[in-house]
């Protein structure tokens, strides 16, 4: 009866796909696994709007009156694609490491202090390139159409400011972010050590 009772579970599980989802809920493949997909996929759009972005400004500097130095438009660009590649590089290595996790016990804890420490990584250079970009935009460099609209929002305020405390400010917050962001995964880190050595007594 026992026997027929675990073939009867085994059919069960092959047709209703709620025990392999609760499984893969408890064991933490779902979340791991899909998080990791998210960061790969995000990677993807990001890399080809950025090499969009970049096309378009390539066709802009081309349009440039004869004569106009190319210089500091070339600069922005380069700036952009060095921000992004890091953006998209830090995507997937982050990926890659919540794939690699293994603790079912805390799962989704394990998740998200990579998260976070990836949230401090990517918000500190975004920043910092936001910072050399807006340094730029001074310059009357028309980076990005979506860059111009945020020069055109935040002009008043730059009016006010020297160059040297936008660059001393910018680098300042996204040290701070960047900072947030470990320390953040590191109280994470540590409750989960705490958990485990309390268990093991």
């Amino acid at each position: 009866m026992q026997y027929a009772g675990n073939i009867n579970l085994q059919t069960m599980e092959k047709f209703l796909f709620v025990y392999n989802w609760l499984s893969a809920l408890t064991d933490g493949r779902f979340f791991r696994t899909t998080f990791s997909g998210i960061l790969r996929i995000t990677a993807i759009v990001f890399t080809i709007y950025l090499l969009g972005d970049a096309i378009e400004n390539g066709q802009r500097m081309v349009d440039l009156p004869a004569g106009a130095s190319l210089l500091l438009p070339i600069l922005s660009q380069l700036l952009l694609l060095l921000a992004g590649y890091m953006v998209i590089h830090l995507l997937l290595l982050r990926a890659a490491e919540i794939r690699s996790l293994y603790d079912p016990r805390y799962a989704l804890s394990e998740v998200v202090t990579v998260l976070a420490r990836l949230s401090g990584e990517v918000l500190f250079v975004a920043t910092l390139a936001a910072t050399l970009l807006t340094l730029l935009q001074i310059e009357e460099v028309e980076v990005s159409p979506w860059l111009n609209h945020l020069q055109q929002m935040i002009a008043p305020l730059l009016k006010q400011t020297t160059e040297v405390w936008i660059l001393v400010s910018g680098l300042t917050l996204s040290f701070l972010l960047l900072i947030a962001g470990y320390l953040s995964s590191e109280v994470l880190e540590m409750v989960m050590k705490l958990s485990r050595n309390s268990e093991q007594k």
